[in-house]
């Protein structure tokens, strides 16, 4: 079975939010749906950090789902930004 590399933004809802809890609520809600692979935090104005994560899924879950299940988490706007099909295992 394919694989996908999923590149998702995560933008914290509430600009004071500690960054480190967010990483480790995002990470926890996207484990349930692949393999979170890297996590970095980007600047992104003002003191506001964005987190970006790469995500691996099996291709055949498709994207719907997930996008479908980012509306239940508060913590953060979560959107993909890039889908790419994997070749290899890493």
């Amino acid at each position: 079975m394919a694989k996908v590399i999923l590149n998702i933004k995560a933008l914290p809802k509430d600009p004071s939010q500690d960054v480190k809890v967010l990483s480790s609520s995002v990470k926890d809600f996207l484990s349930k749906h692949g393999v979170v692979y890297k996590m970095d935090v980007q600047p992104l104005a003002f003191g506001l950090n964005v987190l970006n994560v790469t995500l691996i899924t099996e291709e055949a879950e498709g994207t719907s789902k997930l996008e479908a299940a980012f509306q239940t988490f508060k913590e953060a706007e979560l959107s993909i930004t890039d889908v790419s099909r994997m070749l290899e295992e890493p």
